[in-house]
């Protein structure tokens, strides 16, 4: 299976526990071009710059707040609808805010307003790229790599690449903030 596999059964578990989907991204469209890639990138590590992420420890579980405020950053500066994504990520010795849908529906049950849960979050861009600028931080902190700079933290992965357990791969579940709202992550002002 590889990500656009994964993420398009995502986003139909997301409606099944009539959850928004928000933006859907849906089908895939073509895959950015180098320039634009090289244009999102430069945008987010300016817009991280600019709100204080600047290393790993910086950036190292804050995936909510980041995401968010790249989504809205890419929108209203390059036009580019981009979807919230929820999940996990797999190694074949570690998983990384490892999640299920019973851990979903029990979030959902027990709303603890402004409390963390177990996930991770990132973006999935049109092209079904994975933009995903917390989770190589928080690994830097967990695995004791140190600490890097921004611009060593910020994933850019091909939603076609191979799925390497050995690597570490995005294992998408939840698709859309109505998760975030409902499970009280965060209120509506975030959005």
């Amino acid at each position: 299976m590889n990500y656009k596999d994964r993420f398009i059964t995502a986003t139909g578990k997301t409606k099944e526990l009539d959850l928004n989907v928000g933006s859907n991204v849906l089908p895939f469209k073509k895959k950015f071009s180098k320039k634009k890639q090289q244009q999102i990138l430069h945008l987010c590590a300016n817009a991280l710059r600019h709100y204080g992420y600047s290393t790993s420890s910086s950036l190292a579980s804050q995936c909510t707040p980041v995401h968010l405020m790249l989504k809205s950053v890419l929108k209203e500066n390059l036009g580019i609808n981009s979807v919230i994504t929820i999940g996990d990520r797999f190694w074949n010795d570690y998983i990384y805010c490892e999640m299920s849908y019973e851990s979903i529906n029990e979030e959902l049950s027990n709303v603890k307003q402004d409390q963390p849960i177990k996930a991770h979050v990132w973006l999935t861009l049109p092209d079904g790229t994975i933009l995903d600028c917390t989770g190589e931080a928080h690994a830097d902190l967990i695995f004791e790599r140190g600490e890097h700079p921004l611009e060593q933290c910020l994933m850019y992965v091909d939603p076609l690449s191979v799925e390497d357990p050995k690597t570490g791969y995005h294992r998408p579940y939840l698709v859309g903030e109505d998760f975030l709202l409902k499970a009280g992550v965060i209120g509506m002002e975030m959005l």
